[in-house]
């Protein structure tokens, strides 16, 4: 989705399974899942879940916002399933 250049925005670092570094922009009241589809088929054929954060945990809830999950300039790192 396009992003809202009124609206409060990030960018997050985001690790393909490839290792690839990706940068997706996005607005903080986006929800989680507009960041999976920034990603779209550049994460390949396999599934995945979305993890950030130290240790890694998953991402459960993907209708939170970015702001509410805690994505806030974050790094999130694509873990095959």
């Amino acid at each position: 989705p396009p992003i809202d250049p009124n609206a409060p925005s990030t960018s997050i670092a985001v690790r393909l399974l490839n290792g690839k570094r990706l940068v997706v922009k996005i607005n903080l009241s986006d929800p989680v899942s507009a960041l999976g589809q920034h990603i779209g088929t550049q994460s390949g054929e396999d599934s995945y879940v979305l993890t950030s954060g130290y240790p890694p945990a998953v991402i459960e809830d993907l209708g939170k916002s970015v702001e509410e999950a805690g994505l806030n300039g974050a790094q999130v790192v694509l873990r095959k399933v």
